[in-house]
């Protein structure tokens, strides 16, 4: 059985509109999700569902680590996700809290050049109308909370090994305001 924490559950409701050029074909671009562990199956399984609600014709990929079942991967891809393993990465300066252990890893997003862009969201989002206009976005899109902090929660990366690699080399010397990411 799994529990979901309702509480915890990001809802999607504005339609964004970024500036920049427009999005290319689908298979350029993609939804990104991550699951550490079966614990938020759930989550994205109703994620997907919501996504593909809304008619989408871009990749859904989820993002895997060793802590997700067979089972978890095989329902995943009944559901139409593309499933990817990845090694965590941890916070080399975690402090608290201890459930954004392994948050670092959404820092792989930007190392998947397979994409020109991805519009990542944490596995406790739902989108309840067409949200592609955030693949219209430029190289970075994301919320900031009270003007310097980013919600990590929803973004949209145009990948790049440079960047990814340049952010690698920090990693061990920035720190951040949460814990996570």
């Amino acid at each position: 059985m799994i529990n979901v924490d309702a509480s915890r559950i990001q809802i999607v409701i504005q339609s964004t509109t970024c500036d920049g050029a427009l999005g290319s074909q689908s298979s350029d671009q993609a939804y990104v999700t991550l699951l550490y562990g079966d614990e938020f199956l759930l989550g994205v399984r109703v994620l997907g569902k919501s996504i593909r609600d809304t008619h989408s014709t871009k990749d859904m990929v989820v993002l895997v680590s060793d802590g997700v079942s067979h089972y978890a991967k095989k329902l995943l891809k009944a559901d139409g996700w593309l499933v990817e393993h990845i090694s965590l990465l941890a916070n080399p300066n975690q402090v608290r809290p201890k459930r954004l252990w392994g948050v670092y890893t959404k820092l792989k997003i930007f190392n998947m050049t397979q994409y020109k862009k991805v519009v990542y969201l944490d596995a406790d989002t739902i989108v309840v109308k067409s949200v592609e206009d955030l693949f219209k976005c430029g190289k970075f899109c994301a919320n900031l909370k009270h003007s310097e902090k980013l919600n990590s929660g929803v973004m949209v990366v145009e990948p790049s090994e440079k960047v990814f690699n340049d952010m690698m080399s920090k990693v061990k010397t920035l720190h951040s305001y949460t814990g996570g990411m």
